[in-house]
């Protein structure tokens, strides 16, 4: 009886213990869940901003019109059997389009269309085809667009950067592009900085500016924008900052004055100022220039009378320079006219070839961009370095 009165203590004293030790052991354990769960909810919280940055920087990306680059196929209506990249012409002879006046419509602008007398090409266009001709401008606007798959559109001459948009939706088929015994004619991107700037290659205007003319330009804008994407993976406001400066010169002189750190131009533009002294070369320095992108494209429609199709594109292959009064060609590019180098003229093309920068541009941007309705835009508010 003693015994047990004498043991109890020492079993109350581990009772104790024990109690104490779970006591502690959930404590420990509650730490445990609790470090766990405000761990688990900061990675969260991590992987939300982050989610929420990505989103945001994609965003962005998108709104200056670029998309995840992707190959753009023929609209389902349309079939390829020649693997051409062009659509096929309607097999019934009840769906081809032989109208009674020709709709004429084209690009407006000397940058765009140098040197061409549309007016006269409509004359030539009327005699070889025995039809009216109707002249109409182009801006690529949703109503013209809308002509365009109502057939009420004949011959179309664009900028490069709108045919691919033009042939896998509507059926454009280009038949020539301005050139010269050499080849397409056409601009070059350049990207530009100062001589003595640090920049040295494209992929060195991480964290810098670069200043663009309008969205709808291919060269001051277009090109340079899905080629940095593509080749140095570089994101407009998210790697690079992108400002505006509505024209090449004032992009071109903006550098030289150290108002713009570079620039997106036209290497013909670029020139022309060099040539006319209002640029020393010494000043500028080219980090990068683009192939040949193809002036003024030319062409029909998949669905036009083969007979008339083929009168249309010969006016357009045969069509030349304007003579002078003295008889001589005035040559359109600029260069003299002694046979050095031959007058601007629409050349023949293999779209699949030599459309494919154009394409490769296409596939990561967007050129359906209404350059006025943009320069509008850009009138109240620029985008800020």
């Amino acid at each position: 009886m003693d015994e047990q009165a004498g043991n109890l203590p020492d079993r109350e004293c581990a009772s104790g213990n024990g109690s104490l030790m779970n006591l502690f052991r959930f404590f420990l354990f509650a730490c445990l869940t609790a470090a766990i769960l405000y761990a688990a909810n900061m990675a969260m919280r991590t992987y939300q901003a982050r989610d929420s940055e990505r989103l945001t920087e994609e965003k962005t990306v998108q709104s200056f019109g670029l998309i995840t680059p992707v190959i753009k196929p023929l609209a389902s209506q349309f079939t390829d059997s020649q693997g051409r990249l062009l659509a096929d012409p309607p097999q019934a002879a009840s769906q081809l389009m032989n109208p009674d006046t020709i709709v004429f419509a084209h690009i407006i602008g000397t940058d765009e269309n140098p040197g061409i007398d549309w007016k006269r090409f409509e004359t030539r266009l009327a005699a070889a085809t025995g039809k009216k001709v109707a002249d109409q401008s182009f801006s690529d606007s949703a109503d013209q667009l809308a002509k365009i798959s109502k057939n009420q559109i004949t011959v179309l001459a664009l900028h490069a950067a709108d045919t691919p948009f033009l042939v896998n939706n509507f059926g454009f088929e280009p038949v020539a592009v301005l050139g010269a015994d050499g080849g397409a004619s056409g601009n070059h991107l350049d990207i530009i900085v100062r001589s003595d700037s640090p920049i040295a290659s494209p992929s060195d205007l991480r964290t810098h500016a670069m200043v663009c003319t309008v969205p709808a330009s291919i060269t001051g804008y277009r090109a340079a924008v899905a080629l940095l994407l593509q080749n140095q993976g570089l994101r407009p406001n998210v790697d690079y900052m992108i400002t505006w400066s509505l024209g090449q010169k004032r992009s071109i002189m903006g550098v030289i004055k150290k108002q713009y750190e570079a620039a997106a131009v036209s290497d013909d533009k670029l020139q022309s100022l060099i040539d006319d002294g209002d640029v020393d070369k010494s000043q500028i320095r080219v980090i990068y220039q683009s192939p040949v992108i193809p002036r003024t494209t030319i062409g029909t429609f998949y669905n036009l009378n083969p007979q008339l199709a083929d009168k249309i594109r010969s006016v357009i292959l045969e069509f030349q320079p304007k003579q002078t009064s003295s008889g001589a060609t005035e040559v359109a590019d600029g260069s003299n006219a002694d046979g050095e180098t031959s007058a601007l003229h629409f050349i023949p093309i293999d779209y699949k070839k030599d459309f494919d920068l154009v394409r490769q541009i296409d596939a990561s941007f967007d050129p359906r961009l209404d350059a006025k309705a943009k320069e509008k835009a850009l009138d109240s508010s620029t985008t800020q370095p």
